[in-house]
């Protein structure tokens, strides 16, 4: 199976609002991104699923967990809640993924999860699991450099430290950023045909807690 250039869509539903969120209020930001949200997918698309709060005692002030999927396929810990979209990306010619986005801001920074499924189980080794991860790690990066650049940003997105990772329980791997005075990092994991990544940039080192509470949070009903 080769990886094609549709990776780079992949989180376009977040990126399209970086350069919107990074540098207003999050009061602000977070009204802008909900305005922002891209209208309902065409009848061949599939439907964005609703992200719905749960209770969640360990939640500290402000956060709250948010579940996906009906029945429930994964949730986790957000500090607001989160914008969806969906869309069906091919691959290959014969295969092709479904693809859902959220997004969240918060005090200390942006939030993202994206969920895929349809990826071809049977074929998925190590080896596939690291390509598909390089290839949207580099989706990321250049859309994320993209929307930052148009917004007025200057700046290039720098590859940071990359290494295996785990989140879940599932396992994968993670890629640091940086771009201008912001970090970034992407964590991408595996459950048989789905996968699973968690994403955010933040400018304020200090708030490095909201990040360990979030890439922690994620949870996952497994399975086929």
């Amino acid at each position: 199976m080769k990886t094609v250039s549709n990776f780079p869509r992949l989180s376009f539903a977040l990126l399209s609002l970086c350069a919107l969120t990074f540098g207003a209020s999050p009061a602000r930001a977070q009204r802008t991104a909900r305005k922002a949200t891209p209208p309902p997918v065409a009848a061949a698309q599939p439907v964005a699923q609703p992200a719905r709060p749960v209770m969640d005692k360990l939640a500290p002030a402000g956060w709250t967990r948010y579940e996906v999927g009906q029945p429930t396929r994964f949730s986790l810990l957000l500090p607001a809640e989160p914008s969806g979209s969906a869309e069906r990306i091919s691959l290959t010619p014969k295969v092709a993924v479904t693809v859902r986005n959220y997004m969240s801001l918060g005090e200390s920074g942006l939030y993202g999860a994206t969920y895929m499924e349809g990826l071809p189980a049977d074929v998925m080794n190590e080896a596939m699991k690291r390509t598909i991860f390089d290839a949207f790690v580099k989706g990321f990066a250049e859309g994320f450099q993209a929307q930052m650049n148009k917004g007025g940003a200057p700046g290039e997105m720098k590859m940071l430290e990359q290494r295996a990772a785990t989140a879940g329980g599932l396992a994968g791997y993670e890629q640091e950023f940086a771009f201008d005075k912001m970090t970034g990092r992407v964590r991408l994991v595996y459950d048989g045909s789905r996968a699973y990544a968690v994403l955010s940039f933040w400018s304020d080192p200090a708030m490095d807690g909201d990040r360990t509470l979030f890439f922690e949070s994620l949870r996952v009903n497994r399975g086929r």
